[in-house]
């Protein structure tokens, strides 16, 4: 079973990356007007980006007035021949916004309370003697104010603790995720597979919609992984466990009926979507979060986004859905670099595509973008060599079009962007990227930073 966020992830990668246009081959979809938009050029445009960016296989849908406008895969199976329609993909956290839909349907239907103590169903061992185990609720959680980390082994303990009081700001966590899940299957004593089939994935005949796999089932359509330069990501066991957080298998066809359901209100009553969509914390400037979604507000015509991507090793994906429009895009991919495509086909379905990905991984406004500075090949051939990551895996950092190429397993190649001699920084994404010295003037690490988080990986080779 493979683990649920890879630690390449770290903190920065909770969120979809998305890199520089410049290096990256982005479509201007600042104008595209959705009555005139030629589904059979963003085709072309999707196998031509499947090739540059080694993506063996892309799926969309295209949601327009709640209906699915469009579905469609791209791509072969691993035998050569074309890829199903009904092919399985992973889709890492946006099972975040799945399971989240499940909790406010027990919620509007009486059976769960947003604002109840969890410890009244379930306690971890690990925070039992903290008092923020009695206070913890569901909307704690899904506004993404758990108090927890993103996963415990992210703790120098390796076990679960709270760093803040639930409800008082925002931090991502899977953690939280699961333990509400475990609250609610102690509640009702049947598992999260249970519920989701009977009250969600059946009713919306999700029929290949799974929260937990045994790797074997139907393994002739699951799509597979790949890293940044399309080698498959081989393992030795594809089960999944049942997680509110990852890991949910499903197909494309499946996963827009889903979106459809959303759009059309989720069969929640007014108060409770007004709770979902409501700013419950803030991101940053340009990007609230709800109960489950990310919310995108200020777009044109008064629209707003909701919005989650996900990724793993090997896997990306984002939903997107614009409910004032009834409009909607979902795309699921099977490889590191897929979180590149992901975007680049948001800006290219959506009028107001450029402007969604922009405020979902950008603090700043589209015109406060700091300038590149321009450094000289000799300058940056002595930040080139390998590194390791903390946990001993490697990070190599490259030359690319006079510019510098970071790599590490699980996300695309980062092109990095300088901003002084040794910082740089991502194009669309808060990541920045610097480098460290030794007295003699020879590079001895490189660090990513997010805010307060840092990831320092120390050089090993020139």
């Amino acid at each position: 079973m493979k683990c649920l966020m890879s630690y390449a992830l770290f903190t920065f990668f909770f969120f979809i990356i998305n890199l520089n246009d410049s290096f990256c081959q982005q479509p201007n979809a600042g104008k595209v007007n959705k009555d005139q938009f030629d589904l059979d050029r963003l085709d072309e445009k999707i196998i031509q980006w499947q090739k540059e960016l080694n993506i063996p296989n892309v799926a969309i849908g295209i949601i327009e007035n709640n209906k699915v406008l469009k579905t469609k895969v791209f791509g072969n199976l691993s035998n050569g021949k074309p890829a199903p329609k009904n092919m399985i993909f992973e889709v890492a956290s946006v099972t975040k916004v799945v399971f989240s839909t499940l909790v406010l349907k027990l919620v509007q239907d009486g059976k769960w309370n947003l604002d109840e103590p969890l410890a009244n169903y379930f306690v971890d061992p690990d925070v039992a003697s903290s008092p923020y185990a009695k206070t913890i609720t569901t909307r704690n959680v899904l506004s993404q104010q758990s108090g927890f980390d993103n996963w415990r082994w992210m703790n120098a303990s390796g076990k679960l603790t709270f760093n803040f009081e639930p409800g008082t700001k925002f931090n991502y966590s899977g953690e939280g995720m699961d333990y509400l899940k475990s609250a609610i299957e102690d509640k009702f004593h049947k598992s999260l597979v249970q519920l989701s089939d009977s009250l969600l994935f059946k009713p919306l005949r999700m029929y290949d919609t799974h929260h937990q796999w045994d790797g074997k089932e139907n393994f002739d359509r699951y799509s597979r992984m790949y890293d940044a330069d399309g080698k498959e990501i081989v393992r030795t066991d594809y089960s999944l466990r049942a997680s509110g957080a990852a890991d949910l298998t499903t197909t494309i066809d499946d996963l827009s009926r889903f979106a459809i359901e959303v759009l059309k209100g989720a069969h929640l009553s007014d108060n409770l979507y007004h709770e979902m969509i409501k700013t419950q914390a803030e991101i940053n400037p340009n990007l609230q979060q709800g109960l489950g979604w990310r919310v995108i507000n200020g777009l044109p015509n008064h629209e707003y986004a909701l919005q989650h991507g996900g990724n793993d090793p090997g896997v990306a994906a984002i939903i997107v859905l614009l409910p004032k429009s009834k409009r909607g895009i979902i795309v699921l991919t099977n490889a590191d670099n897929g979180l590149i495509l992901c975007n680049d086909i948001v800006r290219a379905a959506l009028p107001e595509g450029k402007e969604i990905i922009h405020k979902a991984y950008k603090s700043i406004k589209m015109n406060e973008m700091p300038p590149v500075t321009e450094l000289s090949d000799t300058l940056l051939k002595t930040y080139i060599g390998n590194y390791k990551r903390g946990d001993g895996a490697d990070v190599t950092v490259t030359l690319k079009d006079h510019g510098l190429a970071l790599r590490m397993t699980g996300i695309p190649v980062l092109n990095l962007l300088p901003q002084t001699e040794d910082k740089f920084f991502l194009m669309d994404f808060d990541v920045k990227v610097f480098f460290t010295k030794n007295a003699d003037g020879t590079v001895n690490a490189v660090t990513v930073q997010d805010g307060e988080n840092m990831m320092k990986c120390l050089k090993v080779t020139h």
